[in-house]
């Protein structure tokens, strides 16, 4: 095991929401419509509360550069529509000096990408190069792979709070227009409704718009009621008694435990392929970096040697130094600390892992998936299914097995701490051996989750 390097990280995390709303899905449908409601998604006839990758990961991004201090990249906007409007956004796209475009990668799509830039002559097609000229799109792929992070449970999650905003004042010109609204509603009468009130009233009478508006800017709301009611043709229009009855609003939260599943891919951190139509790290920038040092043209090297066809096909360069290990031991120390999630003010949760499961593998497999269950008698690790794991990939376990559980957290935590110690492969079986027995294949530590996320860094290569 000590002559494997990990190429991979890949682990799972549980957090522990009681009462919590991480991810909204904005406004439910038909009895729900007032209702805010969580992301969901149906198992069969339940509905599953989840966390999308895209916003856990962005909680990872934010507590990572709050952790270490790094310049962080930042998204602004760089095209915008024939309306003036932003069409397209990019943060830094500099892997070199920024470690998030490093982890989690980046994208600006060009428009045309693939094809012969308008300069170029159609003779292109038979030069020895046949990417030169091309338009190409600045794309790096994110080594860090996450999944959705999914509620154990299927059922018996849901809460919802019922809650008041109570008011005391309210803004006169806004209600004149509603009662406005109303008079209009009464009257039934047909008017462009994409137009403001204004607008429709002055169609309909525009004297009686003149007039309105003279009382609003009284705010004179009696008499802009009377006036409106002496004009409805007999119509009853009713107009807003308390204009500030409290507001009800209502959230659905969730009782539940996440699960998170993760793999980091080591071996791409600090390296950069430029080949074909679609490159990492942008021409003027390499140059840049190239005159400083900060990067070397690996392309010759194997085995970017082969991947590149000797350089035919693009060129692969790499960080100097390479800071693979320290962005990624600060990355896994970054995420037992994790904290984010929406309406944190209402539903406070600390979403620091409370199970961490990590190790290091010399493939890109996200093994250490499904290996929980959650039901009215606990949440618990399934050891059994994780021993299999643990046997089948045993020839590509780099390093440790790291658990991290915070006490008191499952229900099977004595067997779970059981499982420290050395173990070998015999008969198709994971055996645990004495620390002064045979040599182990593998070697299982259980740890807090911050320890754990220390001990995968100090292991990496």
């Amino acid at each position: 095991m000590s002559s494997k390097k990990s190429t991979h990280i890949a682990g799972t995390f549980l957090i522990q929401v009681d009462a919590a709303f991480l991810n909204g899905a904005g406004l439910g449908e038909g009895e729900d419509q007032n209702v805010t409601i969580p992301k969901t998604f149906r198992d069969g006839k339940n509905e599953v509360p989840y966390v999308s990758s895209q916003a856990w990961k962005r909680w990872l991004r934010n507590t990572l550069i709050e952790e270490t201090g790094w310049p962080p990249s930042e998204l602004k906007a760089i095209g915008w529509n024939p309306k003036g409007n932003v069409s397209k956004i990019a943060a830094e796209l500099n892997p070199v000096e920024f470690a998030e475009d490093d982890i989690f990668g980046y994208m600006r799509a060009e428009k045309g990408q693939g094809r012969k830039s308008s300069q170029e002559d159609e003779t292109l097609e038979q030069e020895e190069e046949p990417t030169k000229g091309r338009i190409k799109s600045i794309i790096r792929a994110s080594p860090f792979m996450a999944s959705l992070l999914i509620s154990l449970r299927s059922s018996w999650w849901k809460g919802q709070d019922e809650g008041f905003v109570h008011l005391t004042k309210y803004d006169p010109s806004k209600l004149a227009e509603a009662e406005i609204e109303r008079f209009l509603e009464a009257i039934n009468r047909s008017s462009d409704k994409k137009k403001n009130v204004w607008d429709r009233l002055r169609d309909i009478n525009n004297d009686l718009a003149s007039k309105a508006k003279s009382l609003v800017e009284q705010s004179d709301l009696g008499s802009l009621r009377k006036l409106l009611s002496e004009n409805a043709g007999g119509k009853t229009i009713n107009f807003i008694e308390n204009p500030v009855s409290p507001l009800p609003y209502t959230t659905r939260f969730y009782n539940a435990n996440l699960q998170g599943i993760f793999c980091l891919n080591y071996s791409r951190l600090g390296i950069y392929w430029n080949l074909g139509d679609r490159i990492e790290l942008e021409e003027d920038k390499v140059k840049q970096f190239l005159k400083n040092g900060s990067i070397k043209d690996s392309t010759s090297e194997e085995p970017y040697r082969a991947l590149s066809e000797d350089g035919k096909i693009g060129r692969i360069y790499r960080i100097t130094n390479n800071p693979r290990k320290e962005r990624a031991s600060a990355l896994f120390k970054a995420l037992a600390v994790l904290r984010g999630g929406a309406k944190q003010a209402q539903f406070g949760t600390d979403v620091s892992p409370k199970v961490l499961i990590v190790a290091g593998l010399t493939c890109g497999n996200p093994i250490f998936n499904h290996l929980f269950k959650d039901d009215p008698e606990g949440l618990m690790l399934k050891i059994e299914t994780f021993k299999e794991i643990v046997k089948d990939y045993a020839d590509r376990i780099a390093t440790s097995v790291f658990i991290g559980i915070r006490s008191g957290y499952l229900k099977n935590e004595n067997e779970v701490r059981e499982l420290a110690g050395s173990y070998i492969i015999e008969q198709n079986k994971l055996v645990k051996v004495p620390e002064k027995g045979r040599v182990p294949q593998i070697i299982i530590e259980v740890l807090t989750p911050i320890e754990v996320a220390q001990k995968i860094g100090e292991s990496l290569p």
